[in-house]
């Protein structure tokens, strides 16, 4: 996924999406720097983790055989597949009555499939420590 697609992907979620995370980041880090770590365990978005890490493993197996082929094409359409297969979920939820389907959890979701992808592709390796 681009930085162009992300920025898009950003511009379109509503405004009401994004409330509040830039505050909550300043007061994670700050808790971070102060000597909390358990506080700020605790008030981790421990359901976006867990978006980015399961779509992650989604998306390297399917972008894995494509990637080993050398099939650019292919891994950029699984990844693409596991981004829409997302947000399928996060609309379906949005139609039943007893979930609830949210934006930023789409949006971990592709981040998740980003870093899967990369992984697939072993580009993720190659950066510098």
């Amino acid at each position: 996924m681009g930085v162009a697609a992300v920025v898009a992907l950003f511009l379109l979620l509503p405004a009401e999406a994004l409330a509040g995370t830039f505050e909550r980041g300043v007061r994670w880090l700050a808790g971070l720097l102060g000597g909390e770590p358990r506080r700020v365990a605790a008030e981790l978005p421990w359901d976006w983790i867990a978006h980015g890490v399961l779509f992650a493993l989604l998306a390297w197996a399917w972008c894995a055989p494509a990637a080993r082929a050398g099939q650019a094409r292919g891994v950029l359409l699984a990844a693409a597949g596991a981004v829409a297969y997302g947000g399928a979920i996060e609309v379906v939820q949005r139609l039943v009555g007893y979930r609830s389907g949210e934006w930023m959890d789409l949006v971990a979701d592709a981040v998740g499939v980003g870093v899967g992808a990369l992984l697939a592709t072993g580009i993720w390796p190659r950066f510098p420590r």
